[in-house]
């Protein structure tokens, strides 16, 4: 099916969160914006029905659903929704992601470049999975003990748009400028390192991440990831790091 050329593309990746795919896609709906919005979700959930994405999203007539049949993973699925709607593509915008159990605001996930020994000492430490259960533990533990501390702070307004290095993975805006150099989101791994990945396509293109505060996006944190320091989730974090460290670093 052939979809129409809106001016704004929202691509939303659906992996057995139905209610909160909903809940997302209606947000994004009731916005009032200046350009025409066309919605595509992409359903990585199994396909004996679990978790799907739910009747009213499916018979909305201004989102698009594509069920895959299998879980691609994050860009894998979003791109199959761009070669649907390839000549619409949407520099990257990073808005505020503010996380429900704390309000804490992840972006921007990285303001600098990482240094190449950084990347290449993560690759080690994903290397061998009873070192990568105890990192991954232990930055479990810095995180929940920084949510404490958010939840003890007064709420901040918005600040002024920021330029930074990249983006938080749970939400990305893509200008079309960043498919029309060449961009895409054709990336290496199946899981972790999104990030990086349109970061360094970015800079390769000479286009800009900007950090914009006055856009909000809430954010139920591991919502989809559960059981993160299983062996199969280190896996797949060993094959993103390698891939990282070989690819641009």
């Amino acid at each position: 099916m052939e979809t129409a050329r809106d001016d704004l593309l929202l691509i939303c990746v659906n992996y057995r969160k139905p209610v909160e795919t909903a809940r997302f896609v209606s947000s994004a709906r009731e916005q009032t914006l200046n350009s025409a919005l066309h919605v595509i979700v992409v359903d990585n959930s199994p396909p004996d029905g679990e978790g799907g994405v739910p009747e009213a999203v499916r018979d909305d007539p201004h989102v698009t659903t594509i069920a895959p049949g299998k879980n691609l993973g994050y860009f894998g699925g979003a791109a199959v929704a761009l070669d649907i709607h390839r000549g619409s593509e949407p520099a990257v915008l990073a808005p505020s992601i503010r996380t429900l159990n704390s309000g804490v605001d992840q972006n921007p996930y990285m303001r600098v470049r990482p240094d190449a020994w950084r990347i290449r000492l993560n690759s080690r430490i994903f290397s061998i999975y009873p070192v990568d259960a105890v990192y991954q533990g232990l930055s479990w533990i810095k995180h929940r003990s920084l949510d404490g501390v958010a939840k003890e702070r007064p709420a901040t307004t918005a600040g002024f748009a920021t330029k930074i290095y990249a983006p938080h993975g749970s939400f990305i805006a893509l200008h079309r400028t960043y498919f029309e150099k060449g961009g895409t989101l054709d990336y290496g791994a199946f899981l972790f390192g999104e990030e990086i990945f349109v970061a360094e396509t970015a800079s390769r293109l000479g286009l800009t991440v900007l950090y914009e505060p006055g856009v909000v996006i809430e954010h139920t944190e591991r919502s989809t990831a559960k059981g993160l320091w299983n062996r199969d989730i280190s896996r797949y974090r060993r094959q993103a790091s390698r891939y990282l460290a070989r690819k641009f670093f």
